[in-house]
């Protein structure tokens, strides 16, 4: 067996601006009226063929208050991002006008009197997001997730997004959830109650992020209980704190052939994991969507489905790469239109993969880079690469 991957060279995506600035609108003075009769947070009121999102924040001591709403928010220009102080009160403000199928996570960043603001003079992009990473809930809002540091954000969304319908569990697992060690690693694995020694498997990159209040196995059993999926081996393996993440998860990282070299062969080993590479499929996102494209499109031996959900394409020749799967893959690729930097060369993605006969699944969806949107879209990743064997 190989050893574990030797961390790359850590690569930053590029810094650019929107291409058209967030549609921020005035907030109507009906609707401030509204919100000081019956306080909630977001408001969300029809304004003609849209939705005029309105966000609230009760902050006395603030000199500043910062919406950081994922990917509206545009990092190259935060200003916009402020939130207008109604006169005479401790209520800080701000409306956007949205289509209806619209979801985002977002947080709430306040500057204190004497401190400075959190999110200026941070020219490094980590050091910026992390700092916006670590914002606050809206304690008026009670849609909430956790992004991922780890941090508690708040989700908002618009009566036409597509509705998660098996993200909530239906009592506790059916199957068992085990954690184990493995070449310096701590993967999980999810044996659903229905799964049968041989049958298909699921390799799932951040894992972290499946597991506790965001349960993917929570989710696999509900899709299993459905009749829409194969019950599937769940490996789901963590990536990291941010650097290993990045250094293993880019382009150059060797992830692909740890999948097949080190973590399948042990899950064939001890776990009953199937060996047909059809029905081997690597779900992830963002970095890790990258992952799952490469690993479909250059170890065909070991896997041959992929679920890539905003893959990071903006890596030099990794859409070349992806792009080279050979026909007998089957996948899903999505991302989202609030994605500047990603929808572009996705739509090329799919294009390309469509000239060359690759089965797979496109889907746009109404928000950004966001779990709040992934966790819905990696269940319909789930129902186009590992359909019932009655789906022919």
């Amino acid at each position: 067996m190989s050893a574990m991957p030797a961390p790359g060279a850590p690569r930053t995506p590029p810094k650019v601006r929107r291409p058209a600035p967030a549609p921020r609108v005035p907030t109507p003075a009906g609707v401030v009226a509204a919100f000081q009769a019956e306080p909630r947070s977001p408001m969300i009121e029809r304004d003609g063929d849209e939705w005029l999102v309105t966000f609230w924040w009760a902050d006395a001591d603030a000199d500043e208050v910062l919406l950081f709403v994922n990917r509206l928010t545009d990092e190259r220009d935060l200003d916009r991002s402020l939130m207008e102080r109604l006169r005479g009160t401790d209520l800080w403000h701000l409306s956007y006008r949205m289509p209806g199928d619209w979801r985002a996570s977002y947080a709430v960043v306040p500057k204190r009197p004497g401190r400075p603001a959190p999110w200026r003079d941070l020219a490094e992009q980590v050091s910026l997001r992390a700092a916006l990473d670590r914002g606050l809930p809206d304690p008026l809002n009670p849609s909430t997730m956790r992004n991922r540091v780890g941090n508690t954000v708040s989700v908002v969304e618009l009566p036409d997004a597509p509705a998660q319908r098996w993200l909530k569990p239906r009592g506790p697992l059916r199957g068992v959830l085990t954690e184990h060690e493995l070449d310096g690693r701590r993967p999980w694995v999810y044996r659903p109650a229905e799964f049968v020694a041989g049958g298909p498997v699921l390799i799932a990159l951040d894992g972290e992020m499946w597991v506790g209040e965001q349960s993917l196995p929570a989710m696999i059993d509900n899709v299993i209980a459905d009749g829409l999926i194969r019950p599937p081996l769940v490996l789901l393996v963590p990536g990291g704190d941010r650097l290993r993440r990045w250094a293993e998860l880019n382009g150059s990282g060797g992830m692909p052939d740890w999948l097949a070299d080190v973590l399948l062969p042990w899950a064939v080993a001890g776990h009953d994991a199937g060996t047909d590479a059809a029905d081997r499929v690597v779900a992830g996102q963002s970095l890790g969507g990258a992952v799952a494209l490469l690993t479909a499109a250059e170890r065909p031996d070991a896997v041959g489905g992929f679920v890539a959900q905003s893959a990071s394409l903006w890596q030099e020749g990794l859409a070349e790469r992806a792009g080279a799967m050979p026909a007998s893959a089957r996948g899903y690729l999505e991302v989202g239109r609030q994605e500047w930097v990603l929808l572009g060369p996705n739509r090329e993605l799919h294009h390309r993969l469509a000239a060359a006969d690759v089965r797979h699944d496109y889907a746009e969806f109404n928000g950004g880079h966001d779990y709040a949107c992934w966790r819905d879209g990696i269940v319909d990743g789930l129902r186009a690469v590992l359909p019932p064997a009655t789906a022919g």
